[in-house]
């Protein structure tokens, strides 16, 4: 749910709609280790955890502490906060619901929530997911980051609250002419979610994803503050230190952020929805699919260049604390799972550079 991302600091390579990637290689592990190690000592993280998969053979890495001012290691398989990187579930229960003839991708919002949105009759599914509806990002509105985010860490929020915070200004365009990253349009996916099934999008993630793929340590809270299991602190900088923001409450991010899940789980569930087991084929190919006004992104799904050419797929993930990378090479053979806990806002080059190395070497 962070202003910035990944896809800001670099740029993005389609060739049409089609992605592409060079052959399967992944970085060695002394390699991958140094690239971590540097994010570590220069990229204002206070640790890091990764999982590089390749060719069927699983790295576990890492490097730093688990406190700033303790000696733990960073658990090497801990759970953490995905951040938006929560997306691509959320996705991926809509398309599922798609394919079930649950809901068009095509048909306005109102069918499903009327009276929510502005120039409702021309807002879709699709849009919401490609961040083409030009609804205003909340985030952009109250503080998600820094020490003003102290402020709001224990807030209680609703998804309406947010929709309305974000409404308090006009659409940011016409309806499906550009691209503007929104979490707020997330938010409104989870609202479909639970308009069309009944249940909230939690219960969805947790039923139709995550107990099916036993992904044990990947959960959706709403209020909950803790993070179950082993796990390493997230911090935002103060002008008076580090603040511990390890216990929040993710009603801020929704159905754009708030989930939380470990380095195994993410490997599994990109494993999962490559091979078949979470959508059929053409609601797969719905979510790689990029237009003309959103070449980086499908549904749900980030399309980003490596420097030796290789397209990768997934998402990344920021919420206070943490940062969080979820991507694969389109065959499926390369897949890096990678999360570091904070202590300011991390530099986003030396973040993008080790996931650049664990695909290029």
């Amino acid at each position: 749910m962070r202003k910035s991302s990944l896809a800001a600091a670099v740029g993005i390579v389609t060739v049409g709609a089609v992605l592409v990637a060079g052959a399967p290689a992944a970085a060695s592990p002394s390699k991958m280790q140094a690239a971590i190690d540097t994010l570590v000592r220069d990229g204002g993280v206070v640790g890091a955890q990764v999982k590089l998969t390749a060719n069927g053979r699983e790295q576990n890495l890492r490097a730093g502490v688990a406190k700033i001012d303790g000696d733990r290691p960073v658990p090497e398989s801990g759970n953490f906060r995905i951040g938006s990187v929560t997306k691509q579930f959320t996705a991926t229960v809509l398309l599922q619901l798609a394919g079930e003839g649950k809901i068009a991708l095509d048909e306005p919002v109102k069918t499903y929530l009327p009276g929510l949105l502005p120039k409702e009759d021309k807002i879709t599914s699709r849009m919401i997911l490609q961040h083409t509806a030009g609804i205003p990002n909340y985030t952009n509105m109250i503080e998600t980051g820094g020490e003003g985010y102290l402020e709001n860490q224990k807030r209680r929020f609703t998804d309406q609250e947010i929709v309305d915070i974000a409404l308090a200004k006009p659409l940011d365009f016409e309806p499906g002419t550009k691209f503007s990253y929104s979490n707020t349009g997330y938010v409104v996916a989870g609202m479909l979610i639970k308009a069309v099934t009944g249940n909230t999008w939690q219960s969805e993630v947790t039923k139709r994803i995550a107990k099916p793929l036993g992904l044990r340590d990947t959960s959706a809270p709403q209020y909950s503050t803790g993070i179950p299991g082993p796990n390493a602190h997230g911090y935002v900088k103060t002008k008076d230190g580090f603040a511990d923001v390890t216990r929040l409450s993710p009603s801020i991010a929704g159905a754009g952020g708030a989930m939380i899940s470990s380095t195994a789980d993410l490997t599994t569930y990109m494993s999962a929805l490559l091979g078949g087991r979470l959508l059929k084929p053409a609601q797969f190919a719905e979510m790689k699919k990029t237009i003309t006004v959103s070449p980086e992104y499908g549904l749900g799904l980030r399309v980003l260049p490596t420097t030796c050419g290789k397209t990768i797929i997934g998402h990344t993930g920021g919420i206070p604390g943490w940062l969080t990378a979820s991507f694969t090479t389109p065959d499926g053979k390369v897949k890096l799972a990678a999360s570091v806990n904070e202590k300011e806002e991390t530099d986003i080059e030396l973040f993008h550079k080790m996931v650049d190395v664990a695909f290029c070497g």
